[in-house]
């Protein structure tokens, strides 16, 4: 399943709990609605990457694997590869590791890829966020399916998605924290996102 550009929420699973994550799965089966499921790190750590199948076929949801993918190219490649095969629709990739990483986890042509543009925490600003224009405009020259754009900065997402989408207008936007990290719903939206990423707030 490909993500659609179009609006909708991503659900974060950054929990812990694998019971509970499942049956969140199953209560968003048959949602009304573009929905997604974002499965990070602390819950395939804790249950393994054969989690991903299982809330895939609990949901009958869209699946991002949320590794933050950010090694050399040959490494990022195995990562992405093991989460599509065991059942992601998408992989998430840091932008700031250049062209040749992103560029070998697209050539594996198995799923979407979705590429860390700039951040929600303060720390980005430090050392991501000078060069957000410039890796947002590799990305999306790039042909990627999508990109992460912080909507804990409604500004910020509004420069970053005229730039992507002028290169790619194919291109969608998810931005993260929203409620917990301060982010008000709908704020990302309105600036320019196509996803809106909830996590914690749940």
């Amino acid at each position: 399943m490909r993500l659609k550009k179009e609006k909708g929420i991503i659900v974060a699973f950054d929990m812990e709990d694998t019971e509970f994550a499942l049956e969140l799965a199953w209560d968003l089966r048959g949602a009304r609605g573009n929905f997604v499921i974002k499965v990070g790190r602390p819950l395939e750590m804790q249950a393994g990457i054969g989690i991903l199948a299982q809330i895939k076929d609990a949901s009958g949801l869209p699946i991002i694997y949320d590794g933050k993918i950010a090694d050399i190219p040959y490494i990022s490649q195995k990562i992405a590869s093991n989460a599509y095969d065991a059942g992601a629709d998408a992989v998430i990739v840091h932008g700031f590791v250049g062209s040749d990483v992103v560029s070998a986890v697209k050539a594996l042509g198995k799923g979407d890829v979705i590429a860390v543009v700039e951040m929600t925490h303060p720390g980005s600003n430090e050392f991501i966020q000078p060069a957000a224009e410039r890796i947002a405009m590799m990305v999306a020259r790039m042909g990627l399916e999508g990109v992460v754009l912080p909507a804990t900065k409604p500004k910020r997402v509004k420069n970053l998605a005229r730039i992507v989408q002028r290169e790619n207008a194919y291109i969608y936007i998810i931005a993260p924290g929203i409620k917990a990290q301060g982010a008000s719903p709908g704020d990302a939206i309105l600036n320019g996102a196509d996803y809106e990423v909830v996590g914690r707030a749940i």
